[in-house]
């Protein structure tokens, strides 16, 4: 509420108008009033902080597994189903299907890279089951024969990997139960289809409810021994292959 007179010249603030000088002019503004949230604003910016830290720490576990190499809006689609399925009128934490591991449709259309799918390479995408206290994954095979659509000329072998998160509720913590990488294969060769059991278990602690996520991809290589992958932000194939949710 403070104003000086300088070089015959008001500056600062008196009553509800603010004094200043530009370019040798006064000039005089209302003051700008702070807005009070109200009681459903304030619950509203807290819910949509918690879904935003909730996305956050699955992003970047899913963003790690797939290499970096993520382009598109995965986190804004991820804030998005987080809140139209947990903090709407719509949301399942109070659907009885969810007292058991229940997928929840929609997740695996959310997209990891948009340049190109596993799909276009793999006959099939990895067939999930969540069964009481493990995860049953029916990995498919890879057929060059088959002439897949896209491969980097580059490669001569090729390795599938897949990751299992789990998100506590409670903790606000998201961690991962598994995170396999295969060895690599000659891509004249390919590989067969493989099935993996995972215990659904953190530090031999049973995971008793939460949010499951899977996401799979596949990795190109120049030669056997070489160092690193080929995969790049334009040719990552990678993709999430549902969410599981128990309340």
């Amino acid at each position: 509420m403070m104003a000086i007179i300088k070089n015959g010249k008001i500056h600062g603030r008196i009553g509800n108008y603010v004094y200043r000088v530009m370019n040798g002019q006064e000039i005089i503004q209302s003051y700008p009033k702070s807005v009070k949230q109200r009681g459903g604003t304030l619950l509203e910016s807290k819910n949509f902080g918690i879904i935003s830290q909730q996305s956050s720490r699955i992003y970047r576990l899913v963003k790690d597994f797939a290499l970096n190499g993520i382009n598109g809006q995965l986190y804004t689609d991820m804030v998005k189903f987080f809140k139209k399925n947990f903090s709407s009128e719509n949301e399942i934490t109070n659907d009885s299907r969810y007292d058991n591991w229940n997928e929840v449709t929609g997740f695996d259309r959310l997209v990891i890279n948009s340049n190109i799918q596993p799909g276009s390479i793999l006959s099939d995408y990895p067939h999930v089951i969540i069964h009481d206290d493990t995860c049953q994954i029916q990995f498919p095979g890879f057929d060059v024969s088959k002439k897949p659509r896209r491969i980097i000329k580059a490669a001569s072998h090729i390795a599938y990997g897949f990751t299992l998160i789990h998100y506590d509720f409670k903790s606000c913590m998201a961690q991962k139960i598994s995170d396999f990488e295969s060895e690599r294969f000659s891509i004249s060769k390919g590989f067969e289809a493989q099935n993996f059991e995972i215990p659904l278990k953190i530090n031999e602690t049973p995971i008793e409810k939460g949010i499951l996520l899977f996401a799979f991809g596949l990795r190109f290589f120049a030669s056997s021994q070489s160092f690193g992958y080929l995969n790049s932000k334009e040719f990552n194939p990678s993709a999430i292959s549902g969410m599981w949710y128990k309340r």
